[in-house]
């Protein structure tokens, strides 16, 4: 057992760790400390790089960036995130990038607001380390870089002998500070260290775009009334407050939450900071700021504000990412997994299905028709998330998304689906919530919030029509999974010994080529594909290695299904063993095996007493070939299938 820490050693630490970020000196020991790494200076675009960059890069199995600051929290956007990183990556290298708004377009919930977030949340982590240290002038409001004391003809020099950059000029408040308390005398400017913080608004601003009646102030700062009598110099360093969030950000990031709603004076002040990087004050000149200017819209939004002629300025200062929904049901599952934790849905049991279900349903809602003849949205769905479809192949997936470039900035949010799943439950006795009990909330919800047209209608009947049928193609398969003991071990002995044969063949050693072939051929690998399908899927497993990712069948999608095609009882199988018998004699070796599946649901595959005889009733139900929707109406939904489940051990029904 751990010992507990004394009261005095906590305090103690807490007083280190405060004490570790605070430094002050003179602007004389900060220029000796920049003359020897430059990079103490780093302007805003390079700090948020250099943070993101700070959690670790890593490759992906397709040899894709992977960014562990975003690792586990977004999931199913990783071009989006690879646009947005790039876009910081340009603009560290100080290009005329870093002078565009980086602006991120997609519909509610599609994780605009929480990339920006955990960008916020690096930058805070990195200032508070030895790397990212950032230093300002004392007092000032907008944590000023202090190299804003050389004089302009002395900065060619600076970076010529020492490679420093030194960009902008001293705000008003420091100038007068310079004039009046230091006679001017720049070296002895005192100059600390500053750690970011959006809580205590030191180089993190945010600003909501919706107010009817906005305030300037709110963004460029506010003017002290009282002290505008003296000379120019002395009423800008009186007088200005500097305490508008676009003052707040400087040396950091602006986030602005639905920026076309602002009004244009407000535009027009963001177009100069990005252009000119001043900050506008009217009748009182101008600030220079550096920072970088986040902006994010919903498409109908953005595509009103393209219309408008006479934004042309603004539109050529903006970088537009989408960042569009997820469209992958894995994917989905783990975003839902995230929102789920952490919430009282937790003391509610979800049916291991549950998610999976719902995803399908919400996913299917953002995809656009295939393009190709012969494919149903099914089949798009299925190759999306890297499941092998008879006449098709993984390879068409990367030309699919070509093709629909826009897929995914509409449908149904993660956010209307947590509605859903919370409205069942709260549902008075439900204790576990089952896919169709779900699925079945998800359309209620749709019917109750959304006013639906003839041509909605019929689409979101097909879309529900296609969820259920998906959903009982996994129901099948997590009972066939449980059909006999000792299925994951299997499963493992296969992936390892295909592995083995397949390391062997690759360094030209002695291996069974029967093998390989037998497990490629259950998912169509020709003889001419094989040499390339086994580099690939060398190279995926030994990228998993080299990062320290565990994995199993599961992984790689076509040695899944290539795995389960071997190992799986055949669905007549199931049927056969699922039916209760006509003669009571048959029904002692029927309860047994059935009981024996019920058995490893409940110990191997996270179900409860309730969903697993749910999902066994209802895969003799699919296999017996029954209809599950029996009619979709705007009302809802008539089932032939009972939502809710049969109590534990009423096994005797058909």
């Amino acid at each position: 057992m751990t010992n507990k820490p004394a009261i005095e050693d906590l305090l103690a630490d807490s007083d280190q760790e405060l004490g570790r970020y605070a430094w002050e000196g003179t602007f004389a020991d900060y220029l000796r400390m920049v003359s020897s790494d430059p990079s103490v200076s780093r302007l805003s675009h390079r700090l948020v790089y250099d943070a993101i960059a700070a959690k670790g890069v890593e490759e992906s199995p397709a040899g894709d960036p992977v960014y562990s600051l975003f690792d586990g929290e977004i999931f199913g956007l990783d071009t989006a995130l690879e646009n947005v990183v790039h876009y910081f990556a340009s603009s560290a290298r100080r290009l005329e990038i870093r002078k565009r708004i980086l602006l991120m377009v997609g519909p509610p919930a599609s994780g605009k607001s929480s990339i920006l977030a955990l960008i916020k949340r690096a930058m805070e982590d990195f200032t508070r380390t030895d790397q990212g240290a950032v230093y300002a002038i004392k007092g000032c409001p907008m944590q000023e870089e202090p190299l804003h004391l050389v004089p302009e003809e002395l900065r060619p020099g600076l970076m010529e002998h020492y490679g420093v950059h030194v960009e902008g000029d001293l705000c008003p408040r420091c100038r007068y500070e310079l004039r009046a308390n230091y006679g001017g005398k720049a070296s002895e400017m005192p100059v600390t260290r500053v750690t970011f913080s959006e809580y205590e608004a030191v180089g993190i601003g945010y600003y909501l775009a919706t107010s009817p009646n906005p305030d300037a102030s709110l963004l460029v700062g506010s003017v002290d009334s009282s002290r505008l009598d003296g000379d120019r110099l002395e009423v800008a360093g009186k007088a200005f407050r500097l305490d508008g969030e676009l003052n707040v950000a400087n040396r950091g990031i602006m986030e602005l939450v639905e920026i076309f709603k602002a009004d244009a004076h407000l535009l027009t002040t963001l177009l100069s900071l990005a252009q000119e990087q001043l900050i506008k004050m009217e009748r009182f000149g101008s600030v220079y700021a550096d920072e970088v200017i986040v902006g994010h819209s919903n498409e109908g939004d953005f595509e009103q504000f393209k219309a408008d002629e006479r934004s042309e300025a603004l539109k050529d200062r903006i970088i537009e990412i989408q960042i569009p929904y997820n469209l992958t049901v894995g994917d989905e599952v783990k975003i839902y997994d995230k929102m789920v934790t952490g919430t009282e849905l937790e003391n509610v049991h979800l049916a291991p299905l549950t998610l999976p279900a719902m995803s399908i349903f919400s996913v299917l809602s953002r995809l656009d028709p295939p393009a190709r003849q012969g494919m149903s949205l099914l089949d798009k769905l299925r190759l999306y998330d890297g499941i092998k479809v008879p006449r098709y192949s993984l390879d068409d997936v990367p030309e699919m998304r070509r093709h629909s470039q826009d897929e995914g900035m509409s449908g149904i949010s993660p956010r209307y689906v947590m509605n859903g799943l919370s409205a069942v439950a709260s549902t008075p006795d439900i204790h576990c919530i089952t896919p169709l009990n779900a699925l079945n909330s998800l359309w209620e919800g749709l019917r109750e919030n959304i006013s639906l047209n003839d041509v909605d209608l019929v689409k979101y009947i097909e879309l529900m029509k296609d969820a259920v049928e998906e959903y009982g193609n996994r129901a099948v398969e997590d009972v066939q999974r449980a059909f006999k003991e000792g299925f994951d071990s299997s499963a493992t002995d296969l992936l390892s010994e295909y592995l083995s044969q397949l390391a062997r063949y690759l360094d030209g050693g002695d291996a069974s080529e029967r093998e390989m072939r037998e497990m490629e051929k259950q998912v169509g690998v020709v003889e001419r594909s094989r040499e390339e399908f086994r580099r690939r899927v060398r190279g995926f497993f030994t990228n998993l290695k080299a990062r320290g990712v565990e994995y199993d069948h599961k992984t790689e999608p076509r040695l899944k299904a290539a795995i389960e095609a071997r190992l799986f009882p055949t669905r007549r199988t199931v049927e056969r063993t699922l039916t209760p018998p006509r003669f009571a004699r048959q029904r002692v070796e029927w309860r047994r095996e059935r009981t024996a599946i019920f058995s490893r649901l409940v110990e191997s595959y996270g179900y409860c007493s309730t969903c697993a005889e749910d999902v066994i009733d209802f895969t003799l139900h699919v296999l017996k070939s029954r209809t599950v929707v029996k009619s979709l109406k705007n009302e809802g939904i008539a089932w032939e299938w009972e939502l809710q489940p049969s109590e534990p051990g009423d096994d005797d029904s058909d």
